[in-house]
């Protein structure tokens, strides 16, 4: 069996929900989207890429996003991601605690598995929560991402444009990726000219 190297890159999108005056609820999130862009080194140095995105709009369950997910997710790798804290796991833990209590605690389990391993995020060295928008960062290493802000979002989950969030998401996970590869210090060469040449013969994306 040939050993291999996992890296798993989030991208999520959701909604922001406000408290309610009345105190029933308090401030939360729903997923309208996610990307997973999974990036697997074998023992002799050969790269394999596979990217996944889903979507939802107003009126879907959160579940089917959670259900894509478990499925989707390896058991173990490194995460990659932006701010993952707060833009990642948060809405992922508020749809894992409100939906179906199965499908919750399955895939909170797996979320737990992959998160207590290494986990890389790259707004760390950019100031954190408090650092500038990722199109900014990627922009400076010559990584075009479209500024997209929460309003957007909203609209696109709101009237139903499921492949506008699944290209937003898309973006993201790839944008994430090559900025990691872009501040590895030239240690990453055959990861990017790998991924290169994957991205120049068509991905795979197509999941719904």
């Amino acid at each position: 069996m040939t050993d291999t190297c996992s890296f798993i890159t989030l991208a999520v999108a959701s909604i922001r929900i406000d408290a309610n005056q009345r105190g029933t609820h308090s401030a939360m999130s729903h997923l309208a989207a996610m990307a997973v862009l999974i990036a697997e080194r074998d023992s002799v140095g050969t790269w394999t890429f596979n990217l996944k995105r889903h979507a939802v709009a107003a009126g879907d369950r959160e579940d089917s996003l959670l259900l894509w997910a478990l499925n989707i997710l390896p058991e173990s790798g490194i995460v990659i991601g932006w701010q993952l804290a707060n833009r990642a796991m948060a809405p992922l833990l508020d749809a894992a605690s409100t939906g179906d209590p199965e499908l919750g605690r399955a895939f909170l389990e797996q979320l737990t598995r992959l998160v207590t391993a290494p986990s890389v995020d790259l707004a760390v060295h950019h100031g954190g929560i408090g650092a500038p928008l990722l199109a900014e960062i990627a922009a400076g290493y010559g990584i075009d991402l479209p500024v997209t802000d929460s309003a957007a979002v909203e609209s696109a989950w709101g009237f139903g444009d499921r492949a506008w969030l699944r290209d937003h998401v898309e973006a993201e996970a790839v944008a994430v990726w090559r900025l990691w590869l872009a501040e590895s210090n030239g240690t990453a060469g055959n990861a990017s000219a790998a991924f290169h040449a994957w991205r120049s013969g068509g991905s795979n994306t197509r999941s719904f």
